[in-house]
C-alpha cells in the first residue's frame, strides 16, 4: 500500500515517541536527558532501549533495534507501515478519513500512470476472458492442476482470446493509444495492426510489491511445437530482476509468520497456498539478484529456500546460500534426500500431507552443503576439499557444546577425506586467531600466503567510518550536503549513498532536516531496505554530539580519497594474481608492497 509522506507526517507529529512506547513497556523511565527501557526485541535483563524525546527517535545498543515512532510499533506488532500508522492513531486518539481510506495516494512517474493503467485493464479482461465458453479449456486444466476458484481469484488467473485482436480493441475502446499497449509488452505494432503475443495461453499475471501488475507469464496449454511459456519482455514497467512472483501478497504475512519460502515458479506458489501456506514468493527462474535480497531483507523473516530436488535445483541453491551468507540473512533449507520432485508435483501426485512433511523437512546450510558435497557433486581437488572447510569454520567454532562441534566434524571428514584430526587443527588455529582479533581466512589460499588480507578489510572500514561522518555533518547543515554533492559525489555504502539522496531531495526546503523527517521519507518511499536505512539514520541521531565543520567535512574527504585509491589499487592487485604461478604471485605482490610503502611516506 502506497502511503503519503505529509499524511504519516500530520500523524507523527501529533505522537510522542516516550508515550506510545510506554504504551507498550512498563519499564520507561527518564534517564538524564533521555529515556531508557528494557529492549523488547531481545532478552534484554538491563534497559538498553534509549528513546530520545527531541528527536521522536529510539535505539537499542545491543540489538541494533531503531528507528521512529512507526518503527517501534511496527516491530512490536509485528504489521505492516499503514497499520502501524493507524495503531499510532489509535494510542494518541487521533482520527481522520485518510486512516479509513483503502490506499492513500502516492505519487506515480507520470509517464508509467497509462503503462499501469492500461496493464490493470489487460489483465481484468483475460480474467474475464477465463469465465467464457473459449476459457473452457483454462479452466479444465486448471482442474487438473486442481486449483480452486479462490485461488484463480486470488492470483488474478486469466486466458488470453485466441483472436489476438480482441485485446487490442477493448483496450482501444477504452480509450488506451497503440503505442501504450505496445509499452505494455503484450505484443509490436505492425503494418497490420498489433496481436496479442499470449493468445490462446492461460495467464498468469506479475505484480510488483505493490500490487501492481507490471507484465505476464502465458502458458501453453495445448500439447504443440510452441514454447511453454511466453513472458513479457522486460518494460519501462517490468524489470524481471526486480520482481518477486506473490511478494506483494507474501509481505502481508511473513512477518507474522517469521518466514517466507522461496521456490522456482508459480505452481509451487499455489501449491503451498493449497496446504496454507502464504508466505511464499518465486524467483521465477533459479536466478536470485541483489534486489531480490533487498526485498526478502526488508521482511526481517527466515528465509526457507526451496528449489527443485534435482541436481540443477540444487546447484542453484548452493549458488543462492553463497549470497545470502554474504547479506547475512537467515536462512534454512527444504531437504529430503532422493526426493527430485517440485512441491507441485508432491502435491498432485501424493496429496497435502505428503507436502506438508517436505516443505517442513528444515535443514541448516551446513547440513545441506554436507548433503551436496556427499551426493550431488562429490569434492575433487584438495583447493576445494580445504575452501570447504575453512568455510565452515566459523560455523564450527559457534557451537555451544563439543559434541555438536564433533558431529560437524565427523560429516566434514566424510565430505572432504580430510582427518578429524586435521580439521580440529584448522578449528584450533581459527579460534585462536579469532581470539587475539586476528582477520578472518580468506578463501583465496594462494593470495593469502602472500598478502595481509586483514589490511583490505581494515581499509573498507575507515572508509566507511569517513562516510558515516560525512553523513552525520549533512544531517547537521544544508552546507555540508552541497560538499557532498560539489566533491565526494557518491557514497561507497550503498544504504549511506540512499540516505544522501533523502537528504538532497529535502536540502532545497526552507525547513530545517532532522532525523525524524528523513526516517518519514524513507519509510513512505516503501524501498525494500527501508529496515536498514532507519537503522543507520537511528546510529546518527544517537551518535555522539557533533558541530557542522567544514574543516572536519575537509578531513573526511581526504579520507574517502585515500581509502577510494587503496580499494582501487587491490582491486587491479586482485585481477593481476588471477592465473599466476605461485612464484609469479610473489613477484606482483612484492612490487605491490613496495609502492605502497612509497604512498605511505609521502
Amino acid at each position: 500500500m502506497a502511503i503519503d509522506s505529509n499524511f504519516a507526517r500530520d500523524i507523527k507529529e501529533r505522537a510522542d515517541i516516550v508515550d506510545v512506547i510506554s504504551y507498550y513497556l512498563n519499564s520507561v523511565q527518564k534517564k538524564g536527558r533521555r529515556y531508557v527501557a528494557m529492549c523488547p526485541f531481545h532478552d534484554d535483563h538491563d534497559p538498553s532501549l534509549q528513546i530520545d524525546k527531541e528527536k521522536q527517535m529510539f535505539r537499542c545498543y545491543v540489538c541494533d533495534s531503531g528507528g521512529d515512532v512507526f518503527s517501534f510499533v511496527q516491530k512490536y506488532e509485528k504489521c505492516s507501515f499503514m497499520d502501524a500508522i493507524k495503531k499510532v492513531a489509535e494510542i494518541i486518539g487521533y482520527d481522520d478519513p485518510r486512516l479509513h481510506s483503502k490506499i492513500v495516494v502516492k505519487h506515480v512517474d507520470e509517464n508509467l500512470v497509462p503503462i499501469y493503467n492500461c496493464l490493470t485493464e489487460i489483465q481484468k479482461f483475460y480474467a474475464y476472458a477465463l469465465t467464457t465458453e473459449e476459457g473452457e479449456i483454462a479452466r479444465k486444466y486448471l482442474d487438473g492442476r486442481h486449483l480452486s476458484n479462490e485461488q484463480r481469484d486470488k492470483f488474478g488467473l486469466g486466458y488470453a482470446f485466441k483472436d489476438g485482436k480482441m485485446v487490442i480493441k477493448y483496450l482501444q475502446q477504452k480509450g488506451f493509444s497503440l503505442k501504450t499497449i505496445e509499452n505494455t509488452g503484450i505484443g509490436l505494432v505492425k503494418t497490420s495492426g498489433i496481436d496479442d503475443n499470449n493468445a490462446g495461453r492461460l495467464i498468469f499475471p506479475i505484480k510488483d510489491h505493490n500490487g501492481q501488475v507490471v507484465g505476464f507469464s502465458a502458458r501453453r496449454i495445448v500439447d504443440d511445437d510452441s514454447a511453454k511459456y511466453v513472458n513479457s519482455p522486460e518494460t519501462k514497467a517490468f524489470t524481471k530482476s526486480n520482481v518477486l512472483y506473490n511478494y506483494h501478497l507474501a509481505k502481508q504475512t511473513a512477518k507474522h509468520d517469521g518466514y517466507v519460502y522461496v521456490v522456482e515458479g508459480f505452481m509451487d506458489v499455489f501449491a503451498l497456498d493449497s496446504i496454507g501456506i502464504t508466505s511464499c514468493v518465486a524467483l521465477m527462474s533459479t536466478k536470485l539478484t541483489s534486489r531480490h535480497i533487498e526485498m526478502l531483507r526488508a521482511l526481517g523473516v527466515e528465509i526457507r529456500l526451496c528449489l527443485d530436488g534435482d541436481n540443477p535445483g540444487q546447484t542453484a541453491m548452493m549458488k543462492i546460500m553463497s549470497q545470502l551468507d554474504e547479506a547475512k540473512l537467515p536462512y534454512r533449507l527444504v531437504s529430503v534426500p532422493q526426493e527430485v520432485r517440485d512441491p507441485d508435483e508432491i502435491l498432485k501426485q501424493d496429496g497435502e500431507e505428503k507436502l506438508k512433511t517436505f516443505v517442513n523437512s528444515l535443514v541448516d546450510p551446513f547440513n545441506f552443503a554436507i548433503n551436496y558435497y556427499r551426493n550431488v557433486s562429490p569434492l575433487e581437488t584438495v583447493e576445494n576439499r580445504k575452501k570447504v572447510i575453512i568455510h565452515f569454520l566459523p560455523a564450527i567454532a559457534s557451537l555451544k557444546t563439543q559434541l555438536e562441534k564433533d558431529d560437524y566434524i565427523y560429516k566434514l571428514e566424510q565430505a572432504t577425506n580430510f582427518s578429524a584430526q586435521a580439521i580440529r587443527n584448522l578449528l584450533k588455529e581459527y579460534t585462536t586467531r579469532q581470539n587475539r582479533n586476528e582477520p578472518d581466512y580468506n578463501v583465496n589460499l594462494e593470495i593469502e600466503s602472500t598478502i595481509d588480507v586483514g589490511k583490505v578489510s581494515k581499509q573498507y572500514r575507515r572508509l566507511a567510518l569517513a562516510e558515516f561522518s560525512v553523513l552525520k555533518q549533512m544531517f547537521l547543515d544544508k552546507q555540508a550536503i552541497e560538499f557532498y554533492e560539489k566533491n565526494i559525489k557518491y557514497f561507497n555504502d550503498e544504504n549511506y549513498r540512499q540516505i544522501a539522496n533523502f537528504l538532497i531531495e529535502r536540502k532545497d526546503k526552507d525547513e530545517p532536516i532532522s532525523t525524524s523527517d528523513i526516517t518519514n521519507d524513507i519509510q513512505t518511499s516503501e524501498l525494500p531496505n527501508n529496515d536498514q536505512l532507519i537503522k543507520t539514520v537511528s546510529s546518527i541521531a544517537f551518535a555522539k554530539s557533533e558541530t557542522y565543520s567544514p574543516t572536519l567535512l575537509e578531513d573526511y574527504y581526504k579520507v574517502i580519497l585515500s581509502e577510494r585509491s587503496h580499494i582501487h589499487d587491490k582491486t587491479n592487485l586482485q585481477k593481476a594474481l588471477e592465473g599466476k604461478s605461485p612464484q609469479e604471485q610473489a613477484r606482483i605482490v612484492a612490487t605491490y608492497l613496495d609502492r605502497m610503502k612509497i604512498k605511505s611516506s609521502k
